[in-house]
This record gives C-alpha cells, sequence and structure tokens, in this order.
C-alpha cells in the first residue's frame, strides 16, 4: 500500500509538472508567433543570372518588398523601420507587388511618409486586396507618396531593362499583351505580378519575361519543418495558402530560361502570427549568364 500511495502522488506532481511545461511551451509559443517574428524582418540577397542581359544592365541591384498590409496588425511607423532598412542597402530602386492595405484602403495614407523618405524610384503594381477594398483610394496614396504606378504597362529602368506591371490576376484586369507593348524585342523584361501562380501562363504563352517578381501567399505565414525538400528545394511546407498563390508559394523558382521570386512579405493577414517565415525585405542584383 505505501509503494502504490507513493506512486500515484508522483504520478499526480509528474501530471501536472508537465501540464505546466506544456502551458509555457504553448504560451512561449504564441508569445513568439505573435509578438516577435512578424516584427523579425530578414533581408535575403540574391544574385540572379539573367540569359541575355545586356551590358548596361549587368549588376543591377534594386529591392522588392511586398504585402505590407497596413492594419492594425502592420503600422506606418513599422513600414518606416523597414524603408529605414532599405536605404542602407542602397539599392537603385524599389518594387513592391501588390496589397498595401488590410481591410481598409484609407490605411494606404500610411504609405506616404515612409515612402518619400526612399529618396529613389519606386515602382509598384496592386494586389487583390487593394482591388477588395477600393483600388482607386489606394492608387491616389501610392501617387501621393510618389511611386510610379504600372498598371498594365512597363517603363524603361536602364540600357535594354524594363520593368512591366500587370493588374491583379485574382480580381483586377491583368492585360499581359498590354504590358509588354512597348517593350523593344531584345530588352530583358521584369514582371510585377501579385500572384506567383500566374508564371504558368508566362511559360505555356512563351512570353518573353525573364523574371516575375510575385507576393500574395505570404511565404503561408506558417510554415511546419519535414524532412524531404519540396520541387523549389524547400525543407518547410505550410498548411494554408491562398488562391492563385499555391504552386510557387515563397522563394525562388527556376523553370527554363523564366524564373520566378515569391517575396514573404512584410505583414501578416489575416491573422497576426507568422512561424518559421520571417517577414522579408529582398535585395536582388542581376547578372548576365
Amino acid at each position: 500500500m505505501p509503494t502504490t500511495s507513493t506512486h500515484r502522488r508522483f504520478s499526480r506532481r509528474r501530471f501536472l509538472r508537465l501540464l505546466a511545461g506544456a502551458g509555457l511551451a504553448l504560451g512561449g509559443t504564441a508569445m513568439y508567433t505573435r509578438l516577435i517574428e512578424p516584427r523579425w524582418v530578414e533581408v535575403d540577397e540574391l544574385t540572379l543570372p539573367i540569359p541575355r542581359l545586356s551590358p548596361a544592365a549587368d549588376g543591377t541591384r534594386f529591392v522588392q518588398i511586398s504585402d505590407i498590409h497596413l492594419s492594425e496588425y502592420f503600422s506606418p511607423d513599422r513600414l518606416a523601420d523597414a524603408v529605414m532598412r532599405i536605404r542602407q542597402l542602397a539599392p537603385q530602386w524599389v518594387v513592391m507587388t501588390g496589397d498595401y492595405v488590410g481591410h481598409s484602403a484609407e490605411s494606404a495614407q500610411g504609405l506616404v511618409e515612409p515612402l518619400r523618405q526612399l529618396g529613389i524610384p519606386v515602382y509598384a503594381g496592386f494586389g487583390n486586396h487593394d482591388h477588395w477594398t477600393d483600388r482607386p483610394t489606394v492608387q491616389r496614396y501610392l501617387g501621393a507618396a510618389g511611386t510610379t504606378i504600372l498598371l498594365n504597362q512597363a517603363q524603361a529602368v536602364a540600357d535594354d531593362l524594363w520593368l512591366a506591371g500587370i493588374d491583379d490576376v485574382w480580381s483586377g484586369r491583368p492585360d499581359l499583351a498590354a504590358a509588354l507593348r512597348d517593350i523593344p524585342p531584345r530588352a530583358t523584361t521584369v514582371l510585377l505580378a501579385h500572384e506567383p501562380d500566374y508564371f504558368d501562363y508566362l511559360i505555356q504563352t512563351d512570353a518573353p519575361v525573364a523574371l516575375q517578381l510575385s507576393g500574395h501567399s505570404h511565404g503561408g505565414q506558417v510554415r511546419f519543418p519535414q524532412s524531404e525538400p519540396d520541387a523549389a528545394g524547400h525543407y518547410s511546407w505550410a498548411p494554408v495558402l491562398p488562391k492563385h498563390g499555391r504552386r510557387y508559394p515563397i522563394g525562388l523558382r527556376t523553370i527554363g530560361t523564366r524564373t520566378v521570386y515569391t517575396n514573404r512579405g512584410l505583414g501578416v493577414w489575416p491573422v497576426p502570427i507568422r512561424f518559421n517565415c520571417r517577414p522579408e525585405i529582398t535585395l536582388l542584383t542581376l547578372r548576365a549568364a
């Protein structure tokens, strides 16, 4: 009997300790995913070989940011902090690949002052949230911030190097033919397309685009480890991904002579958490292949 009583007391104490430990672990994980990782911005530096890149464009350095989602989860002050880091990288220009707001287009007012501090050209495309709220309002604030909006349009950024942008694939009116119309045949084209899975359309139509830059998926925001790499070489997977962001949800993929890069975004939506998927500023350097 004493042995049984001691065993029961031990089991009860052990259970309570395990329960307390589990509670602390869950609390710590919740704090990390809500308060730490969403604010822990990573700068990813990529050097991309581009076939037939002109000598004048060789070594071009620029920054991509995406999915800012200004809202109660992401303030203009946090965007200002990101802008400070971008300025330290000294890029030639910046591209933004859509979803500037969460649930209110008026939140885009928070773009104006931070983006004005960049002091270099900024090129912008639209995402689905910009349409779902009110695209003209978002566009007005982007204009006030001094950005060049590429809405089914293109602009030369160096000798034989062009930036093109299409409207949002999910909710807008994308027109690739219009976006590429003015680009000379031998020029290199970088396309801003919010939804990364649009890359399949480039392949299917043999579009003259060397690099597509996208966002939209946030990398999944929550990614769990896995023992085998996926098609892009990632040892993690995301349980939830949005429409048009499931085939190329994160990072770099090259198929044939074309490359797509999906930025993980700066903000969060619709829930304010990240796990194993830090917010991102991407510094890209183009090199002649």
